[in-house]
């Protein structure tokens, strides 16, 4: 048996993973969590702005990735993609230091539209360089006998990225920050996704015999995820996005007021502690359960995943009860229903992605990645927003002055039942994916 082609990857392999992983979500981050925050609390509280950013930037970014698959699988080429998209992708999330914030009520939907476009602009190269480009390329270098590993650690990168944003940056977001604190922010992320796209160039390689597809049209490629023939002749692979689109749908309903729940609404001071403890602990014990996905198999990883992801929210949800009386206590909740819920969002995409890249066929990597899009972004981003926004404003009805909403602790509650749909396509991947494992390891072995 050749143990490199079973499954062992080189150094040059993982420094490109994990750097380009990592700084991808350096920039991920900014816009998924930070553009957010900046809405919220430099140009409006109101839940529709969010809303209407987040479901923007997915429409703008699933489009995207399909143009962007379609063109990995016509050049043969994704370093390119990767490197230069990386160093343009920077330049995007500068321009928000540009910004004018705290504008005045007339200018409020003028402001909220204007940061909208910047971010869907900002979407689409991120999209085109890392959804399609860096996700074609690791279906390119990957197989079976490591995909749940290697999908993992990606999982695993965002919690990294944050910990460098927060850690090192959050200071400059926070509610007593001057204007030129986030011009500093903007800038100093952008810069820092910029110069990966540079190292790229230089680092990283794409996988050998890669060849073009000249075959097709680039409309059919563009389209061909998404054709209903298609769906039929794969549709263990679209059972496998459907888990990771549930899970995701859960993740989005709390993720975008996440800051403002932990320092607004639950009213914890120094938040920056038990939030590195979540990170920390989530992100090793992940990788640890990725390890045992790929020695003992999938199979018998989603059913406790799921449950415990549902408790994790019922227990962050019952804090709310001790808020305002027991900061300590609150924290303590924080903490343990934070790492079942962080811990299970990086689980569950090892196990529905890593089998999701099991089921594409070969030659196919980057057309592929459109339809993952589709359902691991497009459709979670509106239809998760949409719930939160209408928990928020239950939650506030009769509340006029927009600088008083509150983001209620039943965001986790939505999130829970939400997890519940996610025993569907958990079931049907359950009793099929185990039997394809191991027609894919005899190929490889063989």
């Amino acid at each position: 048996m050749n143990k490199d082609k079973k499954g062992a990857l080189g150094l040059r392999l993982w420094s490109s993973i994990i750097l380009f992983g990592l700084i991808g979500q350096i920039a991920w981050v900014v816009e998924n969590m930070y553009f957010s925050r900046f809405m919220q609390n430099e140009i409006t509280r109101a839940p529709w702005a969010t809303t209407l950013m987040v479901a923007f930037s997915a429409i703008f970014a699933t489009l995207s990735t399909l143009i962007g698959g379609a063109l990995c699988d016509g050049t043969g080429k994704r370093k390119l993609f990767i490197s230069v998209g990386y160093i343009i992708w920077g330049f995007t999330i500068m321009m928000f230091a540009l910004v004018p914030m705290e504008p005045s009520r007339e200018k409020i939907v003028a402001m909220a539209i204007l940061v909208v476009v910047m971010d869907c602009v900002m979407s689409i190269i991120g999209s085109i360089s890392n959804d399609a480009a860096f996700n074609t390329w690791i279906t390119d270098i990957t197989n079976t006998a490591n995909r749940a590993r290697v999908d993992t650690v990606l999982a695993v990168m965002p919690l990294f990225a944050l910990a460098v944003v927060f850690g090192g940056f959050d200071s400059l977001t926070n509610a007593s920050a001057t204007h030129s604190d986030w011009k500093k922010f903007f800038i100093m992320l952008g810069m820092i996704t910029t110069i990966g796209g540079v190292i790229g160039l230089l680092l990283m390689q794409d996988k050998k015999g890669i060849k073009g597809n000249k075959n097709n049209s680039f409309l059919s490629d563009f389209t061909y995820s998404l054709q209903p023939k298609v769906i039929r002749q794969n549709k263990m692979l679209y059972w496998c996005l459907a888990g990771n689109m549930v899970s995701s749908v859960a993740y989005q309903i709390y993720v975008n007021y996440l800051f403002n729940i932990v320092e607004g609404t639950m009213k914890i001071k120094n938040y920056i502690i038990p939030i590195g403890i979540i990170m920390l602990v989530s992100a090793v014990l992940s990788v640890i359960i990725s390890a045992l996905m790929d020695k003992k198999g999938k199979k018998h990883f989603y059913y406790p995943t799921i449950i415990i992801g549902i408790i994790g929210c019922i227990i962050i949800w019952i804090s709310k009860f001790f808020i305002g009386e027991n900061e300590r206590l609150v924290t303590i909740i924080l903490i343990f229903g934070g790492i079942m819920v962080i811990g299970v969002s990086l689980v569950m995409a090892g196990l529905f992605t890593a089998s999701y890249r099991d089921y594409i066929p070969e030659g196919k990597e980057g057309l592929f990645q459109g339809c993952r899009m589709v359902m691991y972004v497009l459709v979670p981003m509106i239809i998760g927003p949409l719930v939160a926004q209408f928990i928020i404003n239950t939650a506030n009805r009769g509340v006029t002055d927009e600088s008083k909403i509150v983001y209620p602790m039943e965001l986790f509650i939505g999130a829970a039942v939400v997890m519940l749909f996610c025993f569907i396509p958990a079931y049907v991947v359950r009793k099929n994916q185990p039997k394809h494992h191991e027609e894919l390891l005899e190929k490889i072995n063989n």
